[in-house]
């Protein structure tokens, strides 16, 4: 299942609203393609709340409907949607801002620990 706890750079910028985790599973698993059962049951989500929310991530292309297995739909992250595109590079920066803000925070302390002599 799909932790609940779970941190990523988009559940942080944009909530935890049931399509900010549909949209994160996808963006986390972009090779993967999900029936609506699976959505389901990764994100221990409701089916009415699966099926309430908005279909707006198809209609923008960000997740395409990939075949049919029966009666089940298959849908992957579309990589090639402007979209999904931005949304990844705005996680690299948003990544490497962390990332450059975590260092300079670490910095005095890395400091301080070489300037200690050694015992």
């Amino acid at each position: 299942m799909y932790r609940e706890d779970r941190e990523s750079v988009i559940l942080t910028l944009f909530g935890q609203s049931p399509q900010t985790r549909i949209l994160d599973l996808f963006m986390d698993n972009p090779l993967f393609e999900f029936t609506r059962n699976e959505i389901i049951d990764a994100l221990g989500m409701a089916k009415t709340t699966l099926y309430s929310t908005p279909p707006g991530f198809e209609e923008a292309g960000v997740i395409v409907e990939t075949r049919k297995i029966g009666k089940a739909s298959l849908y992957r992250l579309n990589g090639d949607s402007p979209v999904v595109q931005g949304l990844k590079s705005l996680i690299r920066r948003h990544a490497k801002t962390m990332a450059h803000s975590e260092a300079a925070t670490d910095l005095p302390v890395e400091e301080e620990r070489l300037k200690a002599p050694i015992a």
